[in-house]
């Protein structure tokens, strides 16, 4: 193979790599690190009706947003600079009779954080006859292949009722520090 040729196969895999990575770093088309204000319109033009949208904080939440095959409520988080960093979806809740379909659905969420962030880090470390513990994310899966993103899917118990969750955030923005105003300069007095 010639050195052009060898040249453009690695510009090709790197520009691969690159549009991998930028497709690991957003929800439904919105990067991480978009204003809130980015965030929902994009989501009003995508057809959704967000709610929560006032208050640096606040998160701005999908109440029925479909994840594939997957009806979920999705939160997008910002930090205090007001910029999306992480995004958790879940399911609605089921009574304890109903704890297959909640396992169903973090197993679905699972295949669909594998085809985005790759390989877990391991097989799911809970099942239905498993104790889970109330009020906690009883961790189903985790991602560790994107160095910049904490990504999980777990189950849920509270209140004798059960739910899949799945979160991403962004470690990056989740601990940026709110940006500093640039102190004033005091008037100097005239050289004169």
């Amino acid at each position: 193979m010639s050195k052009f040729g060898i040249i453009i196969t690695f510009l090709i895999l790197v520009l691969s790599l690159h549009v991998q990575a930028q497709s690991q770093n957003n929800f439904a088309g919105i990067p991480f690190g978009s204003t809130r204000e980015t965030v929902i319109e994009e989501m009003m033009k995508k057809g959704y009706e967000p709610y929560g949208q006032t208050g640096v904080g606040e998160r701005v939440v999908i109440p029925v947003y479909m994840f594939g095959e997957l009806p979920v409520q999705v939160d997008f988080i910002f930090n205090k600079n007001d910029k999306f960093y992480a995004f958790e979806i879940r399911t609605g809740r089921v009574e304890r009779a109903r704890l297959n379909k909640a396992f169903e659905a973090v197993a679905y969420m699972s295949d669909q954080f594998t085809l985005k962030y790759g390989k877990p880090s391991g097989a799911p470390s809970i099942n239905e006859m498993s104790n889970l513990k109330e009020n906690v994310h009883n961790l189903y899966q985790e991602w560790f292949s994107v160095k910049t993103l904490d990504a999980y899917t777990a189950v849920i118990q509270k209140d004798n009722r059960y739910y899949a969750v799945g979160s991403v955030t962004h470690r990056l923005l989740a601990n940026e520090a709110e940006k500093q105003r640039p102190r004033e300069k005091p008037a100097e007095a005239p050289v004169f």
